[in-house]
């Protein structure tokens, strides 16, 4: 048996013993296979559909049926952990919240709950993926202040984990807790509420128990089937198809399709892509790069394709000083179409146009389907907008002479 019959023998047995009566994997796959309205609607994971649920069963005035019970809940349980609180247990109990307004992203504030009868305002910053960026809960928490100078205050910082917040004014609070106060309250309440709303609620914690809250039964499944598994499973992780595979396959399809020009495809892998119009071929100056792809084409439009961004560019890479300078002359000279490009030329690669395919809001606020169809409307814009004026002003060009000496015209 050859070494390449071994290794392939090796990763069946593998995948073999990963796959054949593995009883933490056959559980796993009952307790995923659960039918649930809020991963079919692809919410798992997206901030915003957190917080649109969250701020709907605080929101008193809302058709739950819950009236103000899930807010005073909450608001009961976090200040019970504060030494000084504005409210008090008791006057919480007794105060009659049905009056308060709930609003979502006031002043970029996740949820916002403000109560002028019982004088309280309450600012809630939501993060599932993303990081607290730098002074954004002392900002928000001037904001609210100053804007509510003579109300009792309460500033609450939600994650998957319960993180420390960068702003003491704070109260951290985790997804564990609110779906165990969203459970206590629809047991409560379940005499009185509907059908289809206990199951939403049911739904919700099932979802966060399976995908947020770290200790969940799934996530201790799937960290002892990893343990057990290891080299299989980072064997299934390399080769599966994701997002950002799918959307590199139709990135690299619409490029072959293209209908009104031909363009070639440079080279190609998951987070990076190169291609150009096939035209720039037959310019001598725009094949003298180096370092950069085995093409030795030294102007390129690149799309990056990250987890959570989407963009398109186009790069002047290394090569002979004089073609570089020629290019970036004649980008600074057409801000339009070259828009969003560098000032200055760099050492090696400058980017001349940039164009947002998608945003990191767009993976948040849209499933999949809606996000391919995103990028195909971008492409078409960019295929019949802005890629046919950058060709005429490439094509105009009168390029420097480059000797054929050169060593940098050794592809």
């Amino acid at each position: 048996m050859s070494e390449i019959e071994k290794e392939y023998s090796k990763i069946l047995d593998l995948l073999e013993a990963f796959v054949v009566e593995n009883k933490d994997l056959e559980r796993l796959e009952t307790l995923l296979a659960e039918f649930n309205i809020f991963e079919a609607l692809g919410a798992v994971r997206q901030e915003l559909r957190h917080s649109d649920y969250l701020a709907f069963i605080l929101d008193p005035t809302q058709n739950h049926g819950l009236g103000d019970a899930f807010l005073k809940r909450l608001l009961k349980h976090v200040l019970a952990r504060v030494i000084d609180p504005p409210l008090n247990a008791v006057e919480i109990d007794v105060a009659d919240m049905r009056s308060a307004v709930v609003r979502r992203e006031w002043r970029h504030i996740d949820i916002l709950i403000h109560d002028p009868a019982n004088r309280l305002v309450c600012a809630m910053e939501n993060k599932i993926d993303s990081g607290e960026r730098s002074g954004q809960l002392h900002r928000y928490r001037e904001c609210v202040v100053s804007e509510f100078p003579d109300h009792r205050a309460v500033f609450l910082f939600l994650t998957p984990e319960g993180d420390q917040p960068s702003d003491d004014a704070y109260i951290s609070v985790s997804y564990g807790e609110i779906a165990w106060l969203i459970d206590a309250v629809q047991q409560t309440y379940a005499s009185t509420l509907g059908a289809d709303v206990r199951t939403l609620m049911r739904h919700y914690t099932s979802m966060l128990r399976r995908h947020i809250v770290s200790e969940s039964e799934i996530a201790k499944l799937c960290r002892q089937i990893y343990r057990r598994h290891k080299q299989a499973l980072d064997l299934i992780f390399e080769y599966r198809p994701d997002l950002q595979w799918n959307l590199a396959e139709l990135l690299k399809r619409l490029i072959e399709e293209a209908e009104s020009i031909e363009l070639t495809l440079d080279s190609f892998t998951k987070s990076t892509i190169r291609f150009c119009p096939t035209e720039w071929d037959a310019i001598p100056a725009l094949r003298v790069g180096r370092g950069w792809t085995s093409s030795g084409r030294i102007l390129l439009f690149e799309i990056q394709n990250t987890p959570k961004r989407l963009s398109l560019k186009l790069i002047i890479g290394p090569g002979p000083d004089a073609v570089r300078e020629t290019i970036f002359a004649a980008a600074l000279a057409h801000p339009h179409p070259f828009r969003r490009g560098r000032k200055r030329l760099y050492p090696k690669w400058t980017t001349i146009y940039n164009r947002t395919l998608l945003t990191t809001r767009d993976y948040e606020d849209t499933d999949p389907d809606g996000l391919v169809k995103k990028v195909e409307t971008e492409w078409k814009k960019f295929v019949s907008q802005d890629l046919p004026a950058i060709r005429k002003v490439i094509s105009e060009i009168e390029w420097p002479r480059i000797p054929l000496h050169d060593e940098t015209t050794k592809l």
